[in-house]
């Protein structure tokens, strides 16, 4: 299933929050939330058995590409990137949000770092990722936010494989975290579009990576629709335990050295509940 053990895994996920705390309280920007709430799915993926990479050559023709769609999430791609050996992390901390470095609010695409691609504007890695697996016809992944499911060229996204063509090897993967950057949401029409349009659609708790190997296997299998995968998560997941789930912290860094010992607390209170 993975690469690497479940115990080996707990301990990355740990050090990845670690790490996401210290980036983005240093750069005094970034949205920690969010991060937070992915970082089982990330490494569950990139440590998956079935995941192919070689950091040494990122533009690699047999790499299983990883599209990020929920573009603010990329500080936590460019932490999982450098502990994959595609560089040293300390690259990450001195260029994080700087003028003139690849480590930006969003993600530019440059495969010898491992980004596959640029985003910014909601739902466009969806249609990049689809893009792709209908040249390559092998496995891709693309992560989305659920509030940016609700754009509507996300939600129509999930027509696509039917009335163009299918993709089988597609797995999308939504961060179900509950939350927009104002609102509690929901998936509203999604599981029945989904459905109506022949996708298999897969509920697991993104916190749990045996659940979240048993839901890449079965996407991985699946052999006529593509999948979709949505992973139930805790928006902060790790952090300060007074912003877990809440809403009014979308894209709120630690603002002072009390809220980032708040952060460092949560992060140890919670080791071995993930």
């Amino acid at each position: 299933m993975f690469r690497i053990s479940i115990p080996e895994l707990e301990e990355k996920a740990y050090k990845i929050r670690r790490q996401l705390i210290d980036l983005i309280y240093q750069a005094g920007s970034g949205h920690l939330d969010t991060c937070l709430s992915l970082v089982e799915v990330w490494l569950a993926i990139v440590y998956s058995a079935f995941f192919k990479f070689d950091p040494k050559r990122g533009a690699w023709e047999s790499r299983t590409p990883l599209f990020l769609s929920e573009g603010h999430a990329c500080p936590l791609q460019y932490l999982v990137n450098a502990d994959l050996g595609y560089y040293p992390v300390e690259e990450v901390f001195a260029g994080f949000r700087k003028p003139h470095t690849l480590f930006q609010g969003h993600t530019v695409r440059h495969l010898p770092y491992g980004l596959e691609n640029s985003n910014g504007s909601l739902g466009i890695g969806l249609w990049q990722a689809y893009g792709y697996v209908l040249v390559s016809q092998e496995l891709v992944f693309c992560i989305v936010g659920d509030g940016e499911m609700q754009e509507p060229s996300s939600l129509g996204f999930l027509t696509a494989p039917f009335f163009i063509k299918p993709a089988p090897n597609f797995v999308l993967i939504i961060n179900n975290n509950g939350l927009a950057q104002d609102a509690a949401i929901g998936l509203g029409p999604l599981p029945q579009v989904a459905e109506l349009y022949r996708w298999q659609m897969i509920e697991t708790d993104g916190h749990d990576f045996k659940a979240l190997g048993r839901a890449l296997q079965s996407a991985i299998e699946e052999p006529h629709h593509p999948s979709l995968i949505v992973c139930q998560t805790i928006k902060g997941k790790g952090g300060n335990p007074a912003w877990e789930g809440q809403l009014g912290h979308h894209g709120v860094p630690p603002k002072n050295e009390a809220e980032y010992q708040a952060c460092l607390q949560g992060l140890e209170n919670s080791k071995g509940q993930s």
